[in-house]
């Protein structure tokens, strides 16, 4: 049971924080050392559980108790949680649907991006436009202020927009580890 404990604990610290293993392994050690005292066999009790089931199983559960707070954190949960659907045959559609509105999600954010730097670009083309031009001072003050507020609620609705897509890919995180979680037991 100690050497099937420790690869469970190997193939596990691969895909989970140190504190997410110890509980995983100290339940399922539990659960064997429970069915042991019960009267059953060892070898028996640990060939009902196969490792990769157990770490594809669990994914989901993690996923769902994790904070979510930084990109990083974001990005490394959602490729677990991808590879976890992508690779579980009766999950691929789910799976493919998640990848889906992953894809809308990094769209608006690009789009968010594009916005301001075209913003910029804009800005600093008619800027130069406006210097070369032969418009009286008052003119240029006033398109050059008009300009600025065109700008600047650009940027404003880019950051929202990339807010909003930011929002929506931790909630789906959120979701569709919910549903992983709950289609696995229905298996």
């Amino acid at each position: 049971m100690k050497t099937w404990l420790k690869e469970l604990e190997k193939a596990l610290s691969r895909k989970f924080y140190e504190d997410e293993v110890k509980d995983i392994v100290s339940y399922y050690e539990e659960m064997i050392e429970e069915r042991r005292s019960s009267g059953e066999n060892i070898d028996d009790i640990l060939s009902e559980y196969k490792i990769s089931e157990i770490v594809k199983t669990m994914t989901p559960n993690v996923l769902l108790k994790r904070p979510n707070r930084t990109h990083k954190d974001i990005t490394k949960n959602t490729k677990q949680l991808v590879v976890v659907l992508l690779s579980t045959p009766f999950l691929l559609p789910l799976g493919i649907l998640y990848v889906t509105f992953l894809i809308v999600a990094f769209s608006m954010m690009l789009v968010t991006g594009i916005l301001i730097l075209s913003s910029f670009a804009g800005i600093y083309l008619m800027v130069l436009d406006l210097i070369q031009s032969n418009m009286e001072t008052a003119n240029i003050l006033g398109i050059a202020g008009f300009s600025m507020m065109t700008f600047s609620f650009a940027v404003l609705v880019s950051v929202w927009i990339y807010q909003i897509a930011w929002h929506l890919s931790k909630k789906m995180l959120v979701w569709f580890s919910n549903i992983a979680r709950k289609k696995g037991e229905l298996r």
